[in-house]
């Protein structure tokens, strides 16, 4: 799997001197379009020597349109994980306009968030507890919370048991206390069958 990134260069000479670069990163997937020597070549037949990089062919009509104009196009496919890289290998020779739209940042599809992408939410969000605030209930429970009292659980011996966020202690007497709250034993006795 690799991402195409593809950037224009204001001359010829820049333009080999990016591929250059990233064939020395190890980078083989890089292709350099030039303007063609004479000015009459259609940009129909510079898009598919664009669209031979493996560019699609409604981009490479759009790059075509920068090449015919005296710009030269780099194309790099960069494999998963050295994105960063080729960009800004390619970023460094200092690339001048290609006139391929940029998307707007709300109209962005991530394949790996598509759930996030159709519903237009963030993946991260700044709050760390979004569900508490529309429930209207605090995560952070005080220790004045009697849960434990109410539903029957006993405290440690000496009355004072250390008690986590919603008031239960962290440390019981009754191993069971849910079996023992309904009243159903933990384990029940093996009986053979037949005997």
């Amino acid at each position: 799997m690799s991402h195409e990134i593809s950037r224009m260069y204001a001359s010829p000479d820049t333009a080999r001197k990016a591929a250059d670069e990233l064939k020395e990163e190890g980078f083989g997937d890089v292709f350099v379009v030039t303007p063609p020597a004479s000015g009459d070549t259609p940009a129909s037949a510079i898009a598919a020597q664009i669209a031979q990089g493996r560019v699609l062919l409604a981009d490479a009509r759009i790059y075509a349109k920068g090449v015919a104009a005296g710009g030269s196009l780099v194309t790099v496919h960069a494999p998963f994980g050295s994105g960063m890289l080729a960009t800004s290998i390619l970023e460094s020779h200092g690339p001048i306009a290609s006139g391929m739209p940029e998307p707007e940042p709300e109209t962005i599809w991530d394949e790996a968030t598509p759930l996030s992408s159709a519903m237009m939410i963030p993946v991260l969000l700044p709050d760390a507890t979004p569900m508490s605030k529309v429930i209207g209930f605090s995560p952070l429970m005080s220790n004045d919370c009697g849960a434990s009292e109410a539903i029957g659980l006993p405290l440690l011996t000496d009355g004072k048991a250390p008690e986590g966020r919603w008031g239960m202690p962290f440390l019981i007497n009754n191993p069971a206390p849910l079996s023992s709250l309904v009243g159903l034993p933990l384990l029940k006795p093996f009986r053979p069958m037949g005997w």
